[in-house]
């Protein structure tokens, strides 16, 4: 599939930026109080926008940094840094996010995690698959025997009290919960 193949080599492209970074001291400026952006970030975004804007000039764009751009049925929606307190602290859980959207529905998309080299990729219809090989549905059916993963938005100290309650409830119900940082990742 042309655009899922272009998802793959967008998001593998640009986590190759992000691990020229790696290491590095990084420039880190402030959106919020516990929003970030990098340079890679910036680098990793700008790669993406403009290999996209050579390919598919006339396709609309909703990136992680810039915002929208363009318009009509076909978007791509990226996220080049999911996780980037974790980078900007050294902690190697990150990865590249990219999605393509026709009419509204999602066709296809690939998130990479260019710490472990794996690229997780599917398409409406075709199943999902991690570095080539096709992925599984758990069979885990009961919350009591889940291993649960969360994220906190970033207007999480507004309701500091409703999250951690609903976070606690989760914690006893489960057999656990992890909150790692980069939500793309989590989803895979």
């Amino acid at each position: 599939m042309e655009y899922l193949d272009f998802a793959i080599e967008l998001a593998r492209t640009a986590g190759d930026v992000l691990k020229r970074y790696m290491g590095r001291e990084k420039q880190v400026e402030f959106k919020g109080r516990a929003n970030l952006v990098t340079a890679a970030d910036k680098e990793s975004e700008a790669l993406i926008i403009n290999r996209i804007r050579q390919r598919y000039p006339n396709h609309a764009i909703l990136a992680e940094e810039s915002g929208a751009s363009g318009g009509g049925e076909d978007k791509w929606i990226i996220d080049p840094l999911d996780g980037t307190t974790n980078f900007a602290h050294q902690y190697p859980v990150f990865c590249v996010s990219v999605g393509f959207e026709q009419k509204g529905q999602i066709v296809c998309g690939a998130v990479y995690d260019p710490c472990r080299d794996e690229m997780f990729s599917g398409a409406r219809g075709q199943g999902s698959f991690l570095n080539g090989q096709r992925l599984n549905v758990s069979d885990v059916d009961q919350l009591g025997t889940a291993l649960l993963l969360t994220g906190f938005p970033y207007g999480v100290r507004q309701k500091i009290h409703l999250a951690m309650s609903q976070f606690e409830a989760f914690v006893v119900a489960s057999q656990g919960v992890r909150r790692a940082g980069a939500a793309a990742l989590d989803l895979c």
